[in-house]
């Protein structure tokens, strides 16, 4: 059943801010202070160059009471679907065939409805839903875990900042870029690759990368324990410790600890909204906005006596560790789901099926 009729797309500037989810063709954009949908929803992007690389998903689901405009077609089954079912099927599909347009790939709403979807009994739709649906909810408590971890290291760190009797310093003194480019052609495809689509917003920790394989360009190398900094458009804030090695966007800087014990510090300094809202309004470019090293460099922070890092570094390891291991538990739980959904929903592996 197809809600698009009930969207309404509202402009940045006339927003009022509220506690209610904005959806565009990625997920959520935004708060707004009323809601037009209730309940489970399926949403699907409509537009966007994400339709054809698949780097985050197309279809996701939307609960509660939530706000969505025109880049996503809303959806709900029927009486002999499941919606779950329905956002998973439609993940796994090859829609490359249902899309118009270069410049703006565009899925349709009648390209969407045409799209062909397994569709096996509805208690059958329900239990692969059940089994590909426990893993996302793992991996959904994993991510709220770690907010509450991030949310205190951040306390933490700010804390011992704002309390430190040390001298005056800047970022500069406690990390330096990494200078490490590797030609495309020397590229490993087997390596670790982490671009901006991989990296969340607003979180210091990432659990999501992808092979180099197929990669046509230049990238930076870098090692575990770096931090990467997002260096276009910095207002998106995406700021995060590498888990592994690997290369990276050449849109991103790779940073690294002269201490690895001063990571936790180095990341909620770089990811302050005092500090990405300077290289915000800094950055160079104007519709693609770039935030350079030497500004990042040059951000004042106290330099921490050796006391004081010492007892920071007591506190706020540990946690980074054990968040660190939350990020990788995360990763190998969406591999698993991933490996599983095609051969659930061709019937390859069945699951078993309650009874009425």
């Amino acid at each position: 059943m197809n809600l698009d009729r009930k969207r309404v797309p509202v402009k940045a500037s006339n927003r009022r801010q509220g506690p209610y989810p904005y959806y565009g063709a990625s997920g959520v954009v935004d708060f707004v202070d009323s809601y037009l949908f209730e309940g489970l929803h399926l949403l699907v992007a409509e537009d966007g160059e994400n339709l054809r690389s698949r780097r985050t998903p197309v279809s996701f689901l939307a609960d509660g009471q939530f706000w969505v405009n025109n880049h996503a077609h809303v959806l709900q089954a029927n009486n002999a679907n499941d919606t779950k079912f329905l956002c998973y099927a439609l993940e796994a599909a090859d829609i490359s065939g249902y899309i118009t347009g270069s410049a703006q790939p565009k899925l349709s709403q009648a390209s969407l409805s045409a799209i062909e979807v397994p569709a096996p009994p509805l208690r059958t739709q329900q239990a692969i839903a059940a089994t590909l649906g426990a893993l996302d909810d793992k991996i959904e408590s994993n991510r709220r875990v770690m907010a509450t971890g991030e949310s205190l290291i951040r306390t933490i760190v700010e804390s011992t900042l704002g309390a430190s009797e040390g001298e005056a310093g800047t970022l500069s003194d406690y990390c330096t870029l990494v200078k490490s480019p590797v030609k495309v052609e020397a590229i490993d495809p087997a390596a670790n690759y982490i671009g901006l689509e991989h990296m969340p917003k607003g979180s210091i920790f990432l659990s999501e990368w992808d092979r180099a394989k197929g990669l046509g360009s230049n990238k930076t190398a870098f090692k575990r324990g770096d931090l990467l900094f997002g260096k276009l458009r910095p207002y998106f804030k995406k700021v995060g410790i590498a888990p592994i090695d690997g290369v990276c966007s050449t849109d991103i800087l790779a940073v690294r600890p002269n201490d690895p014990r001063d990571i936790a510090l180095i990341a909620v300094v770089a990811a302050s909204d005092a500090l990405i809202d300077s290289l915000s309004a800094g950055s160079t470019g104007t519709r693609m906005p770039r935030a350079s090293w030497k500004d990042l460099a040059a951000w004042r922070v106290p330099v921490l006596s050796a006391t004081e890092r010492i007892e920071l570094s007591a506190r706020v390891d540990p946690l980074v560790e054990s968040l660190t291991q939350l990020t990788f538990e995360s990763h190998r739980l969406a591999a698993l789901r991933d490996a599983l959904l095609p051969e659930l929903l061709s019937g390859r592996l069945r699951v078993p099926v309650g009874t009425p």
